[in-house]
């Protein structure tokens, strides 16, 4: 028996879905092994709205996952990602952030697509999705922390970023030991 989730999404919707995560994913590595990790603006915008997902993310698992691993790495992406945030905010309250604009308070259109993808994926496709999609992010998040740690304006958001991808490094190697179990 199918349940309502799986009517609505179908196999096709969710390959597709699937797929455009891919390739969004793809893109967001490119932008930030780029000028996305090099400059200020959008080295901010990158890694604030990748923190926004994160959590957003996390509370959809929370939700929908019938796995206790899948939980409580959404209870630690919480956690983690909040933390990293606040850290940012106070990295950019130091006066060498001055002229740096406010980063995003929302999800761009890619990663609140990759949410609505979270949404409508089947209960027995949904921790599957999450965890592609975590593992995704965090490589993009890793690429770019590290990109601008090494090559970024800011010496306030270099620090930031230097002592930031230790933790997402760590996140990458949790969501890889929990997809191989």
């Amino acid at each position: 028996m199918t349940s309502e989730r799986e009517q609505e999404e179908g196999p096709m919707k969710g390959a597709f879905n699937k797929a455009s995560d891919m390739v969004g994913g793809m893109v967001g590595l490119a932008a930030a092994s780029t000028a996305g990790g090099r400059s200020t603006g959008a080295f901010l915008m990158n890694a604030v709205v990748g923190n926004l997902y994160e959590v957003q993310a996390a509370k959809a698992a929370l939700e929908r996952s019938r796995s206790e691993a899948v939980r409580n790495f959404a209870l630690k992406m919480i956690d983690d990602h909040t933390t990293a945030a606040h850290q940012l905010h106070s990295a950019l309250r130091m006066n060498e952030t001055k002229d740096v604009e406010p980063p995003p308070q929302e999800l761009d259109d890619r990663h609140s697509g990759m949410i609505r993808h979270l949404i409508e994926a089947s209960d027995e496709d949904f921790d599957s999705r999450y965890l592609d999609q975590q593992a995704m992010a965090h490589q993009e998040t890793a690429t770019l922390l590290k990109t601008y740690a090494d090559e970024g304006e800011n010496p306030q958001l270099r620090s930031w970023a230097t002592s930031s991808l230790p933790v997402v490094e760590r996140h990458l190697e949790m969501v890889r030991q929990i997809k191989s179990h």
